[in-house]
């Protein structure tokens, strides 16, 4: 199972263009070679691998992974279902995300705010696979569960591309 870094808060950390560069690059093709990377830039090879790395020590580059097609692995319905729960107290709450960890096809965990207070994706073969996956999160947690609203992924149009958001400092 991927553990995805926590989000870390704290001080904007400060890019240039060229690790601005870097980074579209590389949210583009996280598996790019350092030396194309070089060549698309032009900054030398040792100054990318630096910055690379700095930018992962940093925090700014959390992980790297492959965008994956469910239907493609026999999961045609995604779908993200959003919790509103009555207030949890901080083991009761760790204990409902550690069992959403522990089903397969919760692909996707987040803590939100506003009227809800969590959000999941659910990858599953059918309506029964996705009805049985809800079933067993609400008789677990049928006392802590207030509300639940859930919809279909028909089509992605844009997914996790932060790079236009960095305002160079240089």
């Amino acid at each position: 199972m991927l553990k995805t870094p926590k989000l870390e808060f704290g001080e904007r950390v400060k890019l240039d263009s060229k690790d601005k560069k870097i980074l579209e690059l590389l949210q583009t093709d996280g598996r790019m070679p350092i030396s194309k990377i070089s060549r698309k830039t032009s900054i030398p090879r040792d100054s990318v691998k630096y910055r690379i790395r700095r930018l992962e020590k940093l925090n700014v580059i959390r992980f790297y992974h492959a965008f994956l097609n469910p239907a493609k692995l026999g999961y045609p319905m995604y779908s993200y279902t959003t919790f509103k729960l009555y207030h949890l107290d901080e083991k009761r709450e760790k204990e409902f995300i550690n069992f959403l960890n522990s089903i397969k096809q919760v692909v996707y965990i987040s803590k939100t705010t506003g009227a809800w207070d969590v959000a999941i994706g659910i990858c599953a073969r059918d309506f029964k696979d996705f009805d049985d996956v809800l079933r067993e999160i609400r008789s677990k947690f049928a006392d802590e569960i207030k509300d639940i609203e859930t919809g279909s992924v028909i089509q992605e149009f844009k997914g996790d591309y932060m790079a236009d958001l960095i305002e160079e400092n240089e």
